[in-house]
């Protein structure tokens, strides 16, 4: 029971360091990296993805990352950084290396998560934080169930062609019911017209009432005057 008890009191510390280390800007990273934290502390993290690459052991993924607030500028924020030198960029990125998960039976590759630029990307359980070649570093292992790493938000461009699928749609149910109306509405013209087509086939009687006035046409139609023929 000793030994449970240690363990939740590490899993609580280890979920209150995920609180406290929380970044979402390369410079409060940096900044945390430089601090030498121990190899076990606990980080998490929000970040846009720049780019990712597939390390060459086939174990993990290498993901280059800068604030969270350019997924809305992720096509301005990239070019401007590659017209920087390798050497210049570093203070505006940092890296996430995730390595794969278990491998399935039959399966002889790990499985593995794909990593959109532009994406918004949520970080949990990042340890080893340090610098590469003055870049600030971190680890994940992938979790499969993906509780570790999320995907908060895609690419702008993904949400930008969403959005306008959705107002197709919503322009497509629109003209649909306008065209209903406007067929429904021409139906009851037609029946109108043809009504009134039948009724000017039958003759036009002028009739004299008891006050022995001519009753014409305009006075009434031909239903009005088949009720006064019948008086």
């Amino acid at each position: 029971m000793d030994l449970l008890d240690s363990i939740r009191q590490d899993v609580l510390r280890q979920k209150e360091e995920e609180i406290v280390n929380h970044f979402c800007m390369v410079v409060c990273f940096r900044e945390f990296a430089e601090t030498k934290p121990a190899v076990d502390v606990g980080v998490s993290g929000k970040c846009c993805c720049l780019f990712a690459e597939r390390l060459k052991t086939d174990n993990g993924t290498r993901v280059t990352a800068t604030d969270s607030s350019q997924d809305g500028l992720f096509e301005q924020t990239a070019e401007v950084l590659n017209n920087l030198t390798p050497g210049k960029r570093k203070p505006y990125i940092f890296q996430i290396t995730v390595w794969g998960g278990k491998k399935k039976k039959g399966d002889m590759r790990s499985p593995r998560m794909a990593f959109r630029p532009g994406a918004l990307y949520e970080f949990r359980q990042i340890d080893g934080v340090s610098f590469y070649a003055d870049i600030p570093t971190g680890r994940a292992q992938f979790d499969s169930e993906g509780g570790k790493i999320i995907e908060v938000l895609p690419p702008m461009i993904k949400r930008k062609a969403g959005r306008d699928a959705g107002k197709k749609r919503a322009k497509a149910k629109t003209q649909e019911a306008t065209s209903r109306q406007s067929t429904t509405k021409d139906d009851d013209e037609e029946d109108v017209i043809m009504a009134a087509e039948g009724k000017s086939e039958n003759p036009v009687v002028a009739v004299r009432t008891r006050s022995n006035g001519a009753v014409g046409p305009n006075c009434c139609g031909a239903e009005r005057q088949r009720a006064c023929m019948c008086t």
